[in-house]
């Protein structure tokens, strides 16, 4: 499915939050957290379901590096939010333990 809907959302001078997701369903999508470091933006922690619809996986990610998924499965609208509600509220916490990575 195509991803053809897509909001960003400034939560600091230099942090994004990026969600894609597509207006068909089975909904297909993606949320990213952003940060912009040295001039240039770095995907800190990203979730989709890119596998299947029922699917969904956070990845973290080391320095560049996106790490192996932690998986849940469920309907889409409810993962989507749930993800975007991890990253609202704990998003400092994400980019300084990704720091720590650099």
């Amino acid at each position: 499915m195509t991803k053809d809907r897509t909001r960003r959302r400034r939560v600091a001078r230099d942090v994004r939050i990026v969600v894609e997701r597509s207006s068909a369903h089975p909904v297909a999508y993606a949320i990213v957290l952003l940060v912009e470091r040295g001039g240039s933006w770095h995907t800190v922690r990203t979730f989709d379901n890119a596998h299947a619809s029922d699917e969904h996986h956070e990845h973290r990610y080391v320095a560049s590096e996106k790490q192996p998924p932690i998986v849940t499965h469920g309907p889409p609208n409810e993962a989507m939010h749930a993800a975007e509600i991890k990253l609202l509220e704990g998003w400092s916490d994400i980019v300084r333990s990704w720091e720590s990575t650099r």
